[in-house]
This record gives C-alpha cells, sequence and structure tokens, in this order.
C-alpha cells in the first residue's frame, strides 16, 4: 500500500494590480528557483511580481520535484498536462448538465 503525503502552504501576501500579481519575497521560496520556474513556463513573472494563480503551481513543480525526480522541464511539461485534463474534464462535466 501506498502512503501519500499532502503538505498545503498557506501565504499572506499583498495583491497587486487587478490581474492578482504577488510579490516573489511574499512567496517563500528562492528567487532563483522562481525564476527558473519563469525560464521554463511553469509560472509568470513581471519585475518582481509572480501572479496569484501561479503560485500553487510553482508548489506542484517542487512536489514533482522532490517526489518523483522531476525536473523543472518536465514540471512544466505535467503541469501543463493537468491543466488540459481539468479544463476537459470542466467542459465535459458542463455539457452533462447542458443535456441532463
Amino acid at each position: 500500500m501506498k502512503k501519500y503525503q499532502l503538505e498545503i502552504y498557506c501565504i499572506e501576501a499583498e495583491v497587486h494590480e487587478r490581474l492578482n500579481w504577488v510579490d516573489y519575497d511574499d512567496v517563500e521560496l528562492p528567487r532563483e528557483m522562481l525564476l527558473k520556474m519563469a525560464d521554463q513556463g511553469i509560472i509568470d513573472i513581471k519585475g518582481r511580481l509572480i501572479r496569484a494563480d501561479h503560485i500553487g503551481r510553482a508548489y506542484k513543480a517542487l512536489r514533482l520535484r522532490s517526489s518523483l525526480g522531476v525536473n523543472f522541464s518536465g514540471a512544466a511539461i505535467i503541469l501543463d498536462l493537468l491543466d488540459r485534463i481539468e479544463r476537459l474534464n470542466e467542459e465535459l462535466e458542463q455539457r452533462r448538465r447542458k443535456y441532463d
């Protein structure tokens, strides 16, 4: 039987602009690591700001890296595929509701 550990991260951050950007110092991850993730397309960074909805992606990438040994390039692909699966599942659910 496999055991899984769920890690939940909570941060307090000041949100900038209407697009929900957060200063990356509030994310409590090393700046260099965040910049590597941005280079791989895992997260979006603008100046010193990271998109608030990408904070979870950053932590997911770290879990993939620590749990499965996946590098950031692989994590970017996995996260993009997971996002696509989620969108397709939402679309399927909407269509099911529409025809029920």
